[in-house]
């Protein structure tokens, strides 16, 4: 495992309404760079993202998620055109990573802690620029806006 970041969060909404979220697309856009439009590839599984810069796929990885921890791989791709599909996003994928969302309940909602690992540059060619050091990056920069959207979800 190549840890890349860690954020600890608190959030004023249950680990039930945190474990929604996570696979909810207007939830990923709350914070996802520079959003565009999500949608559901196959519901409470997978969903996908996008931003002016490209599509991102989540999709649980489900060998690794326990009641407590969701593990997510996001692909991501560059400059891919709809339709979007899982197929699509795959065979476009520029790279890959891993999220681990581990959630504990507390008096007033829940801690998240959230770690990205493993990122992976699939091509082509040669990578274009740190990409782990743009997802720790992003990783900092996206927690105040998650936090923010998530609470005010919460809250109805």
């Amino acid at each position: 495992m190549s840890l890349v970041h860690t954020e600890v969060m608190q959030l004023r909404a249950t680990p039930d309404q945190v474990r929604g979220f996570i696979l909810t697309p207007e939830r990923i856009l709350d914070y996802f760079p520079q959003p565009v439009e999500g949608g559901v590839l196959e519901p409470g599984k997978a969903i996908w993202c996008r931003g002016e810069m490209g599509v991102s796929m989540l999709e649980v990885v489900e060998v690794e998620t326990t009641d407590a921890m969701l593990v997510i791989k996001v692909s991501t791709a560059f400059g891919l055109e709809a339709p979007f599909t899982r197929a699509r996003i795959e065979e476009n994928t520029v790279f890959t990573m891993v999220e681990d969302w581990a959630l504990e309940a507390t008096a007033d909602g829940t801690q998240l802690t959230k770690s990205w690992r493993d990122v992976e540059y699939k091509g082509p060619g040669e990578e274009p620029f740190p990409i782990a050091e743009a997802v720790k990056e992003g990783a900092i920069h996206e927690s105040p806006q998650l936090i923010e959207g998530w609470n005010a979800a919460a809250a109805g």
